[in-house]
């Protein structure tokens, strides 16, 4: 004997069994009902699986949309006690106008407060050097007393969420005044 031999078993003689369609009348073989059990079983599996993907799928769907309804939820309480002070201070306007200066003045800074909390950071530039990337210029006015790109005024302030710009600050920027020997000699007129 070879060492192929010794390593492979024996091979018996095999019967050709004919399918189940062509033994009409003879009983199925133990293998062949285990595997039909199996096919019923996993088909049920499929089924069952199939029907809990798509319960899945529709409260997905369903946590989708109430997310986007009711997702600013906890800022809009947050924002309701404002709209109670100013509501407040509406009805005091008749009595005093020091008093609702007063009352609309601590009922922003209360909001201030409040939106912080959810990340939102006010900034100004007025004064600063005028940076693109925070700033939206409105107008660049000639001004002697500043240096070109300085922020003169703000007509509306900047806001950062979580660091990243929400809203630029539109400001004023001063420019060079005209004749101070910067400008541009190009145009033509000195020869």
């Amino acid at each position: 004997m070879n060492e192929r031999e010794k390593e492979s078993p024996p091979v018996e003689a095999v019967e050709e069994v004919a399918p189940a369609e062509d033994r009409a009348g003879e009983p199925a073989g133990p293998g062949e009902a285990g595997w039909t059990d199996d096919a019923a079983q996993l088909k049920n599996q499929l089924a069952y699986l199939a029907a809990e993907f798509d319960n899945y799928r529709k409260r997905v769907a369903r946590d989708r949309e109430a997310q986007a309804a009711f997702g600013n939820e906890q800022l809009l309480r947050a924002i309701l006690p404002f709209l109670d002070n100013l509501e407040r201070a509406m009805s005091q306007a008749e009595s005093s106008a020091e008093a609702l200066l007063s009352g609309v003045r601590m009922t922003y800074d209360q909001f201030l407060a409040e939106l912080r909390k959810f990340g939102l950071e006010q900034f100004s530039g007025e004064g600063g050097s005028f940076d693109p990337s925070l700033h939206e210029a409105i107008a660049s006015v000639p001004w002697g007393g500043k240096s070109e790109g300085t922020v003169l005024s703000e007509a509306r302030k900047g806001y950062l969420l979580h660091g990243r710009l929400l809203r630029p600050a539109q400001v004023t920027v001063a420019a060079a005044p005209p004749g101070d020997g910067t400008g541009d000699a190009s145009d033509g007129s000195a020869k």
